[in-house]
């Protein structure tokens, strides 16, 4: 486990996702509204300083660039997740490794191990990202929390993000990273019964889309991993997270007996 995690973390093609992933984050954030803010000083259309320092510290706030960028993230977490370190479960099935580490410490210990495993290193690389983002940003950003800049970022439980803003970001960042945890685990399930690298990659984003359109608005994936806006209640975010652990494991586990019938 030590290793898979070391692995999420110093592997060349894992620094690069990592690397994309926060220059998505940054792109997003500019685009929705922080390219207003960096540039508002050298805006031709505002003639008074006073309002330079509004556009500024409004459209340039940390915790609205902090909001503004996890858009595509949120709709490309599945891929991003599941890519690296499905396809490592599916290769020692294939290759006949898994056999030497079942030897060893028997079958139904390696499959836990190598699911946390899995899911803890996915969810290291995007809960890093995201930290990394945050650090970068909070140096260019204005971090004036008057009432006035703090308008409209949050839409979910607002009184108590004006009362304590990096609290609220803090525990947002928390409910994403339980949320990946939690969600790799559903996509080894789901994915386990497959042996094409493409169907492992591709099934938990389907399966994501079709939740999104099936579920009830609180439990829908899209809810879920944004709390700040009022779609987000927190009984449908632990319906969802457990429903992913519960389901995860179950597949898995009948996976696992097929596998043990067929072996292959």
């Amino acid at each position: 486990m030590k290793s898979e995690l070391k692995r999420a973390l110093l592997k060349k093609s894992n620094l690069l996702l990592m690397a994309a992933v926060i220059g998505l984050m940054m792109i997003n954030a500019y685009y929705d509204g922080w390219r207003t803010a960096l540039k508002a000083d050298s805006a031709q259309d505002l003639f008074r300083m006073e309002d330079v320092i509004f556009f500024q510290k409004y459209y340039g706030n940390v915790y609205r660039v902090w909001r503004s960028s996890y858009y595509m993230v949120q709709a490309l977490a599945p891929l991003i997740l599941a890519a690296p370190y499905l396809s490592s479960y599916l290769t020692e099935k294939t290759n006949g490794f898994r056999l030497f580490c079942v030897s060893r410490k028997g079958n139904r210990k390696y499959v836990f191990q190598k699911a946390i495993a899995i899911a803890l290193s996915g969810t290291a690389v995007l809960a890093f990202s995201e930290m990394v983002f945050a650090v970068l940003t909070s140096l260019r950003t204005e971090h004036d929390t008057s009432a006035e800049f703090m308008q409209g970022i949050v839409t979910f439980r607002e009184d108590f993000f004006l009362g304590n803003p990096m609290l609220y970001f803090v525990l947002v960042y928390v409910s994403h990273i339980v949320y990946y945890f939690c969600f790799l685990i559903f996509a080894m399930g789901i994915t386990s019964f497959f042996k094409s690298r493409i169907a492992v990659m591709a099934a938990p984003f389907l399966v994501m889309s079709v939740l999104d359109i099936a579920l009830p608005v609180a439990l829908q994936p899209n809810a879920v991993m944004r709390p700040y806006y009022r779609e987000f209640c927190f009984g449908g975010y632990g319906a969802l997270v457990g429903l992913y652990l519960v389901v995860g494991f179950i597949l898995l586990m009948v996976s696992e007996k097929f596998y043990q019938k067929r072996g292959n």
